[in-house]
């Protein structure tokens, strides 16, 4: 069942995927209603597969740092798209264009900064030792877009040929600096490093996903190449994406076999299973917004909530409301104990039945000792007597 929904789901995000890349290729007639028409429709569809995949993984992967490090970059490419639709369909001025190719770099500098970490997290695996802390692949990455940012105050990434009052970046009106350089070896050796650490990591695993990754990379990159040094360079030669779609969606696949063949820790099913558990139990945030509930769902407000925290907290003289933090947090769980105060009540009985007796037991006993203290009183007399009268 899992499986045919997994399928189903592939087959439709790449339709809509090549529906998104027909909707780019009818974008460049002389008709400027249905250029508008397709462009516009072209980033509807990709930014809905992208928040469709977004969606997906908050469900599907389990709380780690490679689910942050994931999310974190695609909503960088989310940004990455509203930017290109900025620049090419509401940046009205000069400064505004030239801006948002600088604001190109932010996601350029932190998606493959995000994707070696989260290779670097999958080596890793579940282990808390680690010799150093990935989180600082970040600060070079941050640099390098506040670099990019900052253009119009040095020519270290771009040397405009014209006056900043009229310098678009577009090709031929500029030429690079060191820093440009420097940012694509970036993007290069953390891609290339991330890639290398996923094969050894793949190597452990069936065959069939290294061939997958490799014969996905290999599409990914070889349509890039094409693009830039063929597609590029024929005037109006028609194409369904951009390289900045190759680009994110390329990755998206990439994270999309880790996820699938458990390189990430994830669930498929895991909210499906958290709502057929019999215990009344739930899962929040740390705003107490319910992330995971069971069927049976637990009926408790904010204060008994946070109470359970510090300490067990009765919801009804049978109902135990019991708290715990955890990574992403907090755990929620309420313990029926009718049948343990039951048993206690019937032990209680049970004990009073017991005393009673035991009550009884000593008047009888103490009886008994009266008795037979006057029989002996009784028969020494009687001795005495018979002694002195015979």
């Amino acid at each position: 069942m899992v499986k045919n929904r997994q399928t189903r789901n592939t087959i439709l995000f790449i339709g809509m995927f090549l529906l998104a890349g027909t909707a780019n290729l009818f974008s460049r007639t002389a008709v400027v209603a249905l250029d508008a028409w397709m462009a516009t429709a072209n980033y509807v569809i990709l930014i809905g597969l992208l928040l469709f995949w977004v969606e997906s993984v908050q469900d599907r992967l389990l709380p780690s740092d490679a689910k942050r490090s994931v999310l974190s970059a695609a909503f960088l490419m989310l940004f990455y798209l509203l930017v290109r639709i900025f620049k090419y369909r509401f940046a009205v001025s000069v400064t505004l264009t030239r801006y948002a190719v600088y604001a190109y770099a932010i996601p350029q500098m932190m998606i493959p900064a995000l994707f070696l970490m989260t290779c670097i997290r999958i080596r890793r695996g579940g282990q808390d030792k680690k010799k150093w802390n990935e989180r600082l692949l970040l600060i070079p990455a941050i640099g390098l877009s506040a670099l990019a940012l900052t253009g119009d105050f040095h020519s270290l990434i771009y040397i405009p040929y014209e006056n900043l009052s009229r310098f678009v970046v577009t090709t031929g009106t500029y030429g690079v600096g060191a820093g440009f350089y420097l940012m694509y070896a970036w993007m290069i050796l953390t891609i290339a490093f991330g890639l290398f650490i996923l094969f050894r990591e793949a190597g452990k695993q069936p065959k069939k996903v290294i061939w997958l990754l490799a014969g996905l990379t290999v599409l990914w990159l070889g349509l890039v190449l094409l693009t830039l040094f063929l597609f590029d360079r024929i005037p109006g030669f028609p194409r369904l994406f951009n390289v900045p779609e190759l680009h994110i969606f390329g990755l998206l696949g990439i994270f999309e076999v880790c996820i699938h063949y458990r390189l990430i820790p994830y669930n498929e099913n895991y909210s499906g299973f958290f709502r057929k558990i019999g215990l009344p139990t739930m899962i929040t945030d740390r705003k107490l917004h319910p992330a995971y509930d069971a069927d049976s769902s637990l009926q408790a407000g904010p204060d008994s909530l946070y109470a359970s925290l510090r300490e067990p907290v009765y919801l009804t003289p049978d109902q135990r409301l019991y708290g715990k933090r955890i990574n992403a947090g907090y755990a929620f769980w309420l313990e029926d104990e009718t049948i343990m105060h039951q048993i206690q009540k019937e032990l209680s009985e049970a004990n009073e039945m017991i005393e009673e007796e035991n009550d009884l037991i000593q008047a009888e006993t103490v009886q008994k000792e009266k008795d037979a203290y006057l029989q002996s009183r009784h028969r020494i007399y009687h001795e005495i007597a018979e002694e002195l009268y015979p």
